[in-house]
């Protein structure tokens, strides 16, 4: 009876009372080859780019040493080869995984596929990359899957370069340049230079170029300490001191709140009350009207009225005044008076006036 082969790595299984006084030589070669596909390490010199329907092939063959066998394998050339790169894993009934490095020139990527070529069924390379690959030995249908795609990580030293889609529990120590889809419990010390989609908790400073903040909380931490901008709230609440360089309110209310008493400044109102005492170091009133209350009662001034009316049955002039000539200075309609006389300035700068006695 002839020897079979292993479907996967081609290993000799020699039949029951065959190769007698030369099974050693089998035995030993089927060591060599078990040995390639657990630790082997080929590099692979591709003289051609070749095509999707010529492509290098990269055998395991039976009972024999065969490049696709190796368990690292890495892809060089002596030259860019033009054009990306085609490789097909041989047999396609094969199941086998691998880890392959494009070492390609020219910024070449390879192809790589198992069965009968199918866009959607290979899978390409980029240039300088490293992957480990899973061929499913599925016939002429078969697949080329990355593998680790959902990894799951401890401690990361070094760069990554790529897209992460999995978890990272442990510390990243380095740069990870790409897309960050799942969640990394532990410390990054190093720049994450892509999109991250899933929580990102931190105990030390975050840098962030750009963020959107869609929910949670933000914590005893200032915004825009070091770098004032601009913000939009739908409601603003402080339980401290609120420092606004510049501040529109459009609506709602200021309650028990002193407006410009450190640094008083300019304020227009459309209606100003107060239920208790108001102090106005100038004001100019054009309307309305001032009911129940004296004006200058503490300290007098001057004022200036158009018309002057009194409800009551007496209008006092406080002051004594003498002019000192009937053509003293005065202004039409003045009024003053003195133990003696009445005055009444009847034009500019011309008084009369009239004595005043005692009756009884």
């Amino acid at each position: 009876m002839p020897s079979t082969y292993t479907t996967n790595l081609g290993i000799e299984k020699i039949a029951t009372g065959e190769q007698s006084g030369t099974w050693g030589t089998t035995t030993n070669t089927n060591f060599d080859l078990i040995d390639a596909a657990i630790d082997g390490i080929i590099s692979v010199n591709l003289s051609s780019a070749g095509s999707s329907g010529s492509p290098t092939d990269l055998p395991i063959t039976d009972g024999s040493t065969s490049n696709g066998r190796n368990k690292f394998i890495e892809f060089t050339d002596g030259g860019d080869l033009g054009g990306t790169a085609y490789v097909q894993l041989t047999p396609n009934n094969a199941e086998k995984i691998v880890h392959i490095r494009n070492s390609l020139s020219g910024s070449r990527s390879i192809i790589v596929f198992q069965g009968t070529y199918n866009a959607s069924n290979d899978f390409e390379i980029a240039n300088g990359k490293d992957v480990v690959l899973k061929f499913d030995g599925g016939g002429t249908g078969a697949t080329v899957t990355q593998m680790f795609v959902d990894l799951v990580a401890t401690n990361v030293t070094g760069n990554l370069t790529g897209n992460v889609t999995g978890n990272v529990t442990g510390a990243i120590t380095g740069n990870v340049t790409g897309n960050l889809t799942g969640n990394v419990t532990g410390n990054v010390t190093g720049n994450v230079t892509g999109n991250v989609t899933g929580n990102v908790t931190s105990t030390g400073s975050s840098s962030f170029s750009s963020i959107d903040i869609n929910g949670g909380a933000i914590d005893g931490t200032p915004i825009g300490d070091n770098s004032a901008s601009t913000g939009a709230f739908t409601t603003l609440s402080t339980t401290g001191t609120a420092t606004l360089p510049t501040v529109d309110i459009a609506a709602g209310e200021i309650d028990g709140t002193n407006i410009g008493a450190s640094t008083p400044g300019t304020g227009a109102f459309s209606s100003l009350s107060a239920s208790g005492t108001a102090t106005l170091a100038t004001v100019d009133i054009n309307a309305g009207a001032i009911d129940g209350t004296n004006i200058g009662a503490s300290t007098p001034g001057t004022g200036v009225f158009s018309a002057l009316t009194t409800t009551g049955d007496s209008l006092t002039i406080q002051t004594t005044q003498t002019p000192s000539s009937a053509t003293a200075t005065g202004t039409t309609g003045e009024i003053a008076w003195d133990s003696e006389y009445i005055y009444v300035c009847i034009s500019t700068n011309t008084w009369k006036r009239v004595a005043i006695s005692t009756w009884s």
